[in-house]
């Protein structure tokens, strides 16, 4: 997994963690099995494994890795848009305000 760059259109080789990005995810595999008379539904325990994947320098600046629930790991570019600066500073303002959320 952190040989090379998780983007399958580079692979470049990892020679350090001071370059790239390095991602972590922990993914708890739930196994559902029929039930019995002899025992409930969702009797097994959730197995949790942490996996990390690397992405290098190049591929770091415009895309990132996210972990998808339904179906799996997921390459996805990065947002490169700023953010809304009007609304920041109103939410900014109404969080001062006493007594607002």
């Amino acid at each position: 997994m952190l040989a090379n760059c998780a983007n399958p259109n580079c692979s470049a080789p990892l020679h350090s963690f001071s370059e790239g990005r390095l991602f972590q995810f922990e993914i708890v595999s739930i196994s559902v099995s029929a039930t019995d008379n002899n025992s409930g539904p969702f009797d097994e325990k959730p197995a949790a494994q942490t996996v990390q994947y690397w992405l290098c320098s190049r591929c770091a600046v415009t895309l990132k890795l996210v972990l998808d629930p339904m179906s799996g790991l997921k390459l996805v570019p990065q947002q490169t848009e700023a953010p809304d600066v009007e609304n920041l500073q109103a939410a900014s303002q109404a969080f001062r305000k006493p007594g607002s959320c």
